[in-house]
């Protein structure tokens, strides 16, 4: 018979958001919403941005995620993210405008970057 709890951690590059017992969680996978129970079989799915819900004794908790992953195993998940804002279920989808707004944000400062580093790559090369 499986656990009854899943393990949870959600955790970022700066830090361990979340760790405890949890019932549920469900996903925002890249093929859709995913739901994760006690017993479930062994995965790892890539995630889009969304909201994560977790299920807890205290009653849902919501997380705004940008991408990462999902490993579960043995009734343990881990969850990979590059970004991880708590909210409630009526701020979810201001969570997921402003993580959005965020990520065009870090993409187009990127994309100079990138403009940057061809320009210096030029200007070396003409110095030989």
């Amino acid at each position: 018979m499986p656990d009854k709890k899943i393990k949870a951690r959600l955790v970022t590059p700066e830090k361990n958001v979340f760790e405890g017992m949890v019932d549920s969680i469900v996903v925002p996978a890249h093929s859709g919403q995913l739901g994760i129970l006690p017993g479930h079989i062994p995965i790892v799915v890539s995630l889009s941005m969304g909201i994560l819900k977790l299920g807890t004794e205290e009653g849902p908790r919501y997380f705004g995620v940008q991408g990462g992953y999902l490993e579960f195993i043995f009734n343990s998940a881990n969850i990979l993210t590059e970004r991880a804002v708590e909210t409630t279920y009526e701020k979810r989808l201001d969570t997921i405008k402003k993580l959005s707004e965020k990520h065009e944000i870090v993409q187009e400062i990127s994309e100079e970057t990138k403009k940057v580093m061809h320009a210096v790559a030029s200007l070396k090369s003409l110095r030989k």
